[in-house]
């Protein structure tokens, strides 16, 4: 006879000097491949004790949870994957063949695909499958889960992730099929307002995220993969793919435009295309099939370009530009 299902809780989630302890969270899935694959994940709270920790509810900030500790608008939550568990009482591992995180091949045609869940298939892949070692896991990994928002009042809301993970092999019943989920919340601190100079460090790290992440830097796009146009807007590549950048475009680039023209915005392809002043022949208006920007995220881009009469640019890599750290 099957034993009964014995909770696990490798344990138990006390928030020590700011620091949480890893819980076990099996994933979901039939008991009796449950070893196959567990999720290692420190702050996993919900639901409470003395129930079994099956996601991590964070408020922004909070360390016991948190792993930067700050309220700058996300939650980072680490997390390892251990293959051939042995802290399922229910189930005995035996082999794992493959483990696939989904949304982590940056193909340019998953929507979904994010960065986070491509770092943790790299950290699988180091493992050098099949594995016949038992407990045997990943490096820790982050899973970054960004507020949504703010809206117009700079109020932010609350915003999660949710990992899956579909894992091959076998155990000592026979071949096992594990599919494993885990939930990471984030939810934002206090008021929930929060300034530009809280989430960011600059006035062009604000421009890479509220304008660059969620228009431009996406799959099929201006992401590492697709970088259409040779142009990448991800952290750490857009500002040398931009600032006195000649731009693809041959119309542009005859009527010697550059990608970002420090202090003229009307001679940065950049701001041309934001507006859609743009002549017959140099492109398509940014970004493209969604959306027109938020005029006032224009203004920022404007005002970033212009800079701040010397004291920082224009077009400055670090600092705020006045007017555009509200």
């Amino acid at each position: 006879m099957r034993q009964s299902r014995v909770p696990m809780i490798v344990a138990a989630l006390l928030a020590v000097a700011g620091q949480a302890t890893a819980a076990t969270v099996r994933g979901g899935g039939s008991a009796r491949t449950d070893c196959a694959l567990v999720f290692e994940i420190p702050g996993a709270n919900k639901p409470a004790l003395p129930a079994v920790p099956k996601s991590v509810d964070c408020i922004d900030g909070d360390p016991s949870c948190d792993d930067d500790g700050l309220r700058n608008g996300e939650c980072v939550f680490p997390l390892q994957l251990c293959v051939n568990s042995t802290a399922v009482a229910d189930c005995t591992a035996d082999s794992v063949d493959t483990v696939v995180v989904d949304h982590a091949i940056d193909n340019g045609e998953d929507s979904r695909f994010d960065v986070d869940f491509q770092a943790l298939q790299s950290r699988v892949n180091t493992l050098g499958l099949p594995s016949f070692s038992s407990d045997d896991c990943t490096l820790d990994s982050a899973i970054t889960v960004r507020l949504i928002g703010p809206d117009s009042s700079n109020v932010m809301k609350k915003n999660r992730k949710i990992v899956r993970v579909t894992t091959d092999g076998f155990t000592v019943d026979g071949e096992a099929h594990d599919v494993d989920k885990a939930k990471f919340t984030c939810r934002p601190e206090g008021d929930r307002i929060y300034l530009p100079t809280n989430l960011y460090t600059g006035t062009f790290d604000r421009i890479r995220d509220q304008v660059f992440a969620q228009s431009c830097a996406l799959s099929g796009c201006h992401d590492s993969e697709s970088h259409t146009g040779d142009l990448i807007l991800l952290a750490g590549a857009a500002y040398g793919n931009l600032v006195n950048v000649t731009p693809n475009n041959p119309a542009a680039a005859g009527a010697m435009l550059d990608r970002v023209t420090p202090g003229d915005e009307n001679a940065s392809y950049l701001y041309l295309k934001l507006t859609g002043a743009l002549p017959l022949g140099y492109g398509d208006p940014m970004p493209l099939g969604g959306d027109a920007l938020d005029p006032a995220l224009v203004e920022i881009v404007r005002l970033w370009i212009i800079g701040d009469g010397g004291i920082l640019g224009p077009a400055p890599a670090n600092g705020w530009v006045a007017g555009t750290d509200q």
